[in-house]
């Protein structure tokens, strides 16, 4: 009888609480996340909703709010429940609780309305968080605990062998057995977090943030889901490349000199939009997408990632129904089609032309947005098989970094690591055993010669 996914995932479960019954260290204190990066998952609304204040009693988060755009507190019109008292105002999220002298909040009266000041350590004994007329707003603590799985740090690279031994002994069956056992937990992991995204905000929008974290990937995918959630795909329409490349902060009232006629025009069609959607749309300095630009290949600049999400959004009545496993072929097609005049032959706006046209959405990033979201929302049983069956070629480096420290050079495991949901455990592996743990006392290896028996 073959395993079904779901014993696959429960097989990984039993596996994780056997590794962290009888470890000998709990996970090290992870490093603050980015400011930014810790208010766009509050946006998402991922975190947990019930919390304890530290003085104030216990307190819910109904609405998150608004994500502000302009100077002010970071999220206006949230509603929260404090020790049942439905209350509404702004909240304010800080590393520590005395950035908000540091910055001036409390002598400013645009913090006046803020009902929850959210702090990521814990505040000196004896703080309060008061506001211009000397109120006491609620301060809320949030632990590591609730916020660490999102981090990401990694073990020293001599201690990491440790696990080759017990699976340098393992058969390639009960390998890939494993890896599809974590495979398997990673996609339900993922699809949970997806369908909490769909009942937050409707599938349009939780599928279009989707499409733009794949577009970002691997650089920019939280400054382009930031995007995503700054400019909602219903209030695009026809105007969506002036509202997306101008909350980016892409456009500009003048380009240089030296670009081409071309540019110019194209440029001039969207600024004639954009002017007049700017107050509603351009975000304040301080709250700018963290684009990051250097690394990128020309191809991959993030001008150009926002321009294929833009004109990816007029095909979304036609995009929807196609995402499931059954019309992966359609839906391939169809991305693979969409073409710009003016983006098919530039890397940015002020860039000399291309020689040569290029694809705007490639093939790896259509296979990526499948492989992570639409495969794994899909749970008839035709999805798994076709999710096995996909292959990603070569190892990316972080994942070939992993493969390995686990395997070595094991021949017997190459063909293997080519399919994409070995490659999907490989990364889960590494978030919940190597990322997570002082490798000295880690209990994964002995788990392994479990596994293996």
């Amino acid at each position: 009888m073959p395993i079904t996914r779901q014993h696959l995932v429960e097989q990984y479960r039993q596996l994780l609480a056997d590794v962290y019954a009888d470890c000998a260290a709990a996970p090290p204190h992870p490093e603050l996340p980015p400011e930014l990066q810790f208010q766009s998952w509050w946006a998402a609304g991922v975190l947990p909703k019930e919390h304890s204040t530290l003085r104030n009693g216990a307190v819910r988060i109904l609405d998150t709010g608004r994500w502000n755009r302009l100077p002010g507190p970071d999220f206006t019109h949230a509603e929260i429940e404090l020790n049942g008292t439905r209350i509404r105002g702004d909240i304010e999220i800080d590393p520590c609780a005395q950035d908000w002298e540091r910055h001036g909040h409390g002598a400013n009266p645009e913090f006046n309305k803020v009902v929850l000041h959210v702090v990521l350590t814990p505040p000196p004994a004896g703080w309060f968080t008061r506001n211009s007329e000397h109120q006491n707003i609620p301060i809320l603590y949030l632990p590591p605990e609730t916020w660490q799985n999102r981090a990401s740090h990694r073990a020293d690279d001599d201690a990491l062998p440790r696990c080759r031994q017990p699976l340098a002994d393992m058969p390639a069956e009960r390998i890939q057995n494993l890896l599809m056992a974590a495979a398997a937990y990673r996609m339900e992991h993922k699809r949970t977090l997806l369908r909490q995204r769909i009942a937050a905000v409707g599938e349009p929008q939780a599928w279009y943030e989707a499409w733009a974290t794949t577009l970002g990937y691997s650089a920019n995918k939280d400054a382009m889901l930031m995007l995503a959630m700054r400019a909602p795909i219903k209030e695009l329409g026809a105007q969506s490349e002036a509202i997306l490349l101008g909350t980016a902060g892409f456009l500009f009232p003048v380009l240089p000199e030296n670009v081409g006629a071309d540019a110019r025009q194209y440029h001039r069609g969207v600024w004639d939009t954009w002017w007049m959607l700017r107050e509603q749309y351009e975000l304040a300095q301080e709250r700018s997408l963290p684009w990051c630009k250097a690394p990128s290949r020309p191809l991959n600049h993030p001008q150009r990632r926002v321009a294929a999400l833009a004109a990816t959004t007029p095909l979304w009545p036609r995009i929807l129904p196609l995402l499931n496993a059954a019309d992966a072929a359609e839906l391939s097609h169809l991305l693979s089609s969409v073409s710009h005049p003016f983006w098919d032959t530039h890397y940015t706006l002020s860039s000399a032309p291309m020689k040569s046209r290029a694809a705007l959405i490639g093939q790896p990033r259509i296979a990526d947005f499948l492989i992570n979201y639409v495969y794994v929302n899909d749970e008839e049983p035709h999805a798994w098989e076709s999710y096995i069956r996909v292959k990603q070629g070569d190892l990316p480096t972080g994942i070939d970094r992993t493969a390995w420290h686990l395997f070595g050079d094991r021949a017997d495991l190459k063909s293997t690591l080519r399919c994409a949901y070995a490659q999907q455990a490989l990364l889960q592996i590494d978030a919940d055993f190597c990322a997570r743990n002082i490798c000295l006392e880690c209990a994964f290896p002995a788990q392994l010669c479990q596994w293996a028996r």
